[in-house]
């Protein structure tokens, strides 16, 4: 602990130029947190006031990391979440095509309640060192034998890097870092100021924008959610059968860093933070399409085409297929790669 505060006073203050380096100021932001929340037993004089004067500090150099004004915001944006844009914008895809194949071979009825595809991605972060790495997690829906009754989803073994790429699935989790989601969010919130969108409506409502905009900091456990419904009372090629609803967490609750109550005195001592509840980012009773989305967000993702192969050579199995798939990722370790 003293040798992290240490560097951190090093870092911050260049005594040779007589200049501050408000970039460490998140760190110093960080490591208050992190000291208020497991180390309270120390009893660290200031530790209390310098939290303080270090989050107003932090909520002002955060958020304007990612871009001072919202065309900034949206720019750069694009640019970090480019490829985790375009891996959600596939997967919806692919959901669609499978469900409008199943719809194919399956009798219309009208009588047909709208159904949740559930595909939902789920993007817990905070820190860069920890969440460099980008996992897809799948659920198999081949368990038991009431699964087969409900709409199944494959995998694409051209972007999905896993052993059974063929098993059906309906939930997806993206685990990813706090800068991809600050610029998921940006292009989430601006992508209708691009030039090709002008007149557009944001896919967030306004009164979630008030709210994003006040929210400066994601936290850990920072999460949003997309979930796809398939509505079966429409035809096929209606815009409005797919539709998408999105909604967002800030992740870990600081009010009790900031209160002195029994409440927060307790939580600190379990060492432990509350994840606060998702909000909704569009209207009750609004209906964002699928198409709609894909419209707007298409100019920001990496298309599918740039992405690249899969890892695991096709024609490999059993003990080549492993020694393969080892022997490249080690390769793409290696710093000249």
């Amino acid at each position: 602990m003293y040798a992290r505060w240490r560097k951190l006073v090093r870092d911050l203050y260049n005594e040779r130029k007589e200049r501050y380096d408000i970039t460490h100021i998140p760190d110093v932001y960080d490591s208050c947190k992190f000291d208020l929340l497991h180390n309270s037993h120390l009893n660290l004089e200031g530790l209390d006031e310098l939290f303080k004067v270090a989050q107003l500090l932090a909520d002002g150099v955060i958020p304007n990391e990612y871009g001072i004004n919202p065309k900034q915001k949206l720019k750069i944006g694009s640019k970090i979440a480019r490829r985790l844009l375009g891996k959600v914008l596939i997967d919806l895809r692919n959901t669609r095509e499978e469900a409008e194949l199943k719809s194919n071979h399956t009798p219309y009825t009208k009588s047909s309640p709208e159904k949740d595809t559930n595909r939902w991605s789920k993007m817990p972060a905070k820190n860069e060192e920890m969440s460099n790495s980008f996992a897809t997690s799948d659920l198999s829906m081949d368990q038991d034998d009431d699964d087969e009754k409900e709409t199944e989803y494959r995998l694409d073994p051209k972007y999905a890097n896993v052993k059974t790429p063929e098993r059906h699935v309906k939930t997806r989790l993206y685990f990813t870092s706090e800068s991809h989601i600050h610029s998921l969010m940006n292009v989430l919130r601006y992508c209708n100021l691009d030039e090709s969108l002008q007149g557009e409506e944001s896919l967030v409502c306004r009164s979630a924008l008030e709210r994003l905009f006040k929210a400066k900091e994601l936290d850990y456990m920072s999460y949003i959610v997309l979930r796809m419904f398939e509505n079966t009372e429409v035809a096929l090629d209606d815009k409005e059968r797919f539709r998408i609803e999105l909604t967002f967490s800030r992740g870990a609750d600081l009010s009790p860093l900031e209160r002195n109550d029994s409440e927060a005195n307790w939580l600190r001592q379990e060492h432990t933070l509350p994840i606060m509840d998702p909000e909704r980012l569009q209207e009750n009773g609004s209906c964002l399409t699928l198409k709609k989305m894909e419209q707007m967000v298409h100019p920001f993702a990496m298309p599918a085409e740039d992405f690249p192969p899969p890892i695991t050579p096709i024609g490999f199995s059993g003990y080549f297929s492993k020694s393969a798939a080892v022997l490249e990722r080690l390769v793409n370790l290696w710093p000249f790669h």
